[in-house]
Parts: structure tokens; sequence; C-alpha cells
């Protein structure tokens, strides 16, 4: 868009916002032949909404279509608001069919709650099986999103313990100590002072036995999926990098003559998250995921007491990565999935809480990045 027509284009918005229809219509209407698809076809959709709004439904109509066939950002949109007035003429299959490609085109979070009523008029028209099979989707239940990393963590740990056990035998207890690899990855502050950084998330990826590797791995199994659909691949994989650093740092700023080792920092910082987003940004979920969020809490309380009870057990790795995960997770709303608060939306169709911007997501995550390097900085400098 250029500065001036993204100007006009504002005013035209505003002035529809104050109620001057004809000066909002005069505007819009010069930005309707613009070569940006994007900005023409936001003019189209204001245009239907202003003609909606003089009772020239038809106009509205055919303004929303034309927004609709732009194929720019708003394109969805216009699909959405063709259908919301297809529902009002009652005219429900071109609704339904309005509605799929308003959710073909939708950003993720907008999808459940497109879904959701394509769902409804499917009821309303008859096809009661397909609707059920909608209804489920919005919630969720046939989701197809494949938790990448989340596999790709597993194996790698997997992997790791493997090779540490070849190397130097494999221990089936809990803890009774590593091979080389756990000898030579494990975080502990007075070779991490030395320089031996790489240990803060080497460290993650080793464990001291058997069954304290199937522990781990087994919450992870659980709980990594419902956070990689809840902030996608990317954001989850340095969520994970991130809670696992905090513990590491947490244990060599009150711990550093302990040795420690295990995922367990990460993933108590998905627990600590799990517990801060399902609370704070009330996100729509399938009915398993919904059924595993609702024990987060009671998970953590019980992983906690034994953390605090059982000996050999490194409760600054657990409390570190915890802490980190809840300042993300209260931070930061998922991206992938609806939230309650997404739902709700102005009369003109504005979703009231609008999604974050991308350069905000990425400040928090390099914010708490500084903040663990600095709490590495004064760690090493205490421990030398």
């Amino acid at each position: 868009m250029t500065d001036e027509a993204t100007l006009r284009l504002a005013e035209g918005r505003r002035l529809l916002d104050g109620g001057d229809l004809d000066g909002a219509l005069r505007i819009l209407g010069q930005l309707t032949g613009h070569p940006d698809r994007n900005l023409s076809g936001e003019a189209w959709l204001l245009i239907g909404q202003a003609l909606y709004r003089t009772d020239d439904e038809a106009g509205a109509m055919a303004a929303w279509q034309r927004a609709a066939d732009s194929d720019g950002d708003s394109a969805w949109s216009g699909w959405r608001a063709v259908a919301e007035q297809h529902v009002r003429l009652g005219e429900l299959e071109p609704a339904i069919e309005a509605y799929r490609e308003a959710q073909r085109r939708a950003p993720p979070a907008e999808r459940g709650a497109i879904v959701n009523r394509i769902a409804w008029l499917l009821k309303e028209t008859g096809h009661d099986f397909a609707a059920r099979r909608q209804f489920n989707r919005a919630r969720g239940a046939y989701a197809t999103y494949t938790p990448i990393v989340t596999w790709a963590l597993v194996a790698i740990n997997v992997i790791v313990f493997l090779v540490d056990g070849a190397m130097g035998g494999v221990n089936l207890g809990l803890f009774g100590g590593g091979g080389p690899l756990a000898e030579a990855g494990a975080v502990y502050g007075p070779l991490v002072a030395q320089g031996e950084w790489y240990r803060i998330l080497t460290s993650a990826f080793l464990h001291l036995g058997l069954l304290h590797l199937a522990f781990n791995m087994y919450a992870l199994y659980l709980f990594g999926p419902i956070v990689e659909q809840m902030y996608g691949h990317v954001e989850y994989l340095v969520i994970y990098l991130l809670c696992a650093a905090g513990g590491s740092v947490l244990t060599i700023l009150l711990a550093p003559n302990q040795a420690a080792a295990g995922a367990s920092g990460a993933i108590f910082g998905l627990f600590g998250l799990a517990f801060v987003v399902g609370r704070r940004h009330k996100v729509m979920l399938g009915p398993q995921a919904r059924a595993l969020l609702s024990q987060v809490g009671l998970l953590l309380v019980v992983n906690l007491v034994i953390t605090f009870s059982v000996s050999g057990i490194s409760w600054t790795g657990h409390v570190g990565g915890m802490i980190v995960g809840a300042v993300i997770g209260f931070l930061l709303p998922p991206t992938q999935v609806a939230t309650l608060g997404g739902m709700w939306r102005t009369p003109s169709g504005e979703r009231l809480e609008r999604p974050m911007a991308g350069t905000l997501r990425l400040g928090v995550y390099l914010g708490v990045l500084v903040l663990l390097v600095v709490g590495s900085y004064i760690a090493v400098r205490f421990v030398g």
C-alpha cells in the first residue's frame, strides 16, 4: 500500500465509524480500483458495511462479494460477510458454501469459529452427520496437526540415552549416573564458569537412568503436542529450549556445585505454560486436550511435592523451567488455536481481541533470552 492510499483508507474507516456514511463511501469508492488487492479488497469490505447501514442490502452483498473476489488479505472477511448476509436472507445452503470459502482462507485463529458456524448451518439444513463431523472438527477432535517437534525431541532424547548407555552402561534405576555423554554435557556451575556454556542446553537432552528417561518422555508425549498445537512448531521449539535453559540457569545460580541433567526443566516449563494459558487465555481445544489441560494444576502440585521430597532431584531445574514457561504463557497468547477472547466481535465484525503483532512476540522471546543470559553471567561470575 502507498502511504497516501493507506491514509485515505484510514480516513474512510474513521468516517464510517463516525457515522458519516456518504463521506466514507466517497473516499472508499476511489480506492476500489487500486492495484494493491489488499487495499482494494479492504475498501470493498468497508463499502459493504456502509451500504448495509443505509439499508442497501443488495449493494452491500455485491460489495462484500467484490471483497471476497479480491483474493487479498481481507478476502476471507468478504466471504464471511457474504455468508452472514445469506443467513439473514434465509439462504442457508449458499451460506454454508460461503463460510467454507471463508474457512479455507481465514487465519488459523479464526477457523474454529467459522467451522462452528458451518456445523450449526448443516444441522439446520438436516445434514446431521456432516454437522457432527464439523462440531468435532471445531472442537479439535479430528485435528490434523502433527506434533513433529515433540516426536523429534522424544527421538533425540532416546537416541542420546542409548548412545550414552552403549558407551558407559545403561542404568535401570531412576538416578544412578549417566555415561560419558552425561558427564560431558550435564549442567555444572564450575564448568560453565570455565566456558562450557553449551551445558546449559545439552543437559536437557541427557538422562541418568532408564526410569528417569521414561518418566520425562511420557510427560513430554502427553503435554508436548498440546503446546505445539497451540503455538505452532517454531514457537513451541523456542519455548521448549528457553524453559530448558531456565532450569539450567537457576541451577547454576542457586546450586552451582550440583550437577544436573534431564528434560524435566523444559517439561516443567510446558506444565507452567499450559497452566497459565488455560486460565488466562481460555483456549478452545478438543475434549481430550481440554481434559489434560484441566489436570495440569494438580500435576504441577504433585510433581513439585515429589521434587522437594525425593533426594537427588534438581528442584532448581524444575522451578526454573516452570517460571520461564509461566512467564511466556502469561505474556503470549497461542497463535494456532482460537481463544474465548478472540470470539468476541464489534458490531462491524472486527475482533475485540486483536492478534499480537509478530514483532512484539519476538520481543518477548528475546526479552526472556536476555534475562537468561544476564542470569547466566551473574551465576558464572559468582561461581568464578
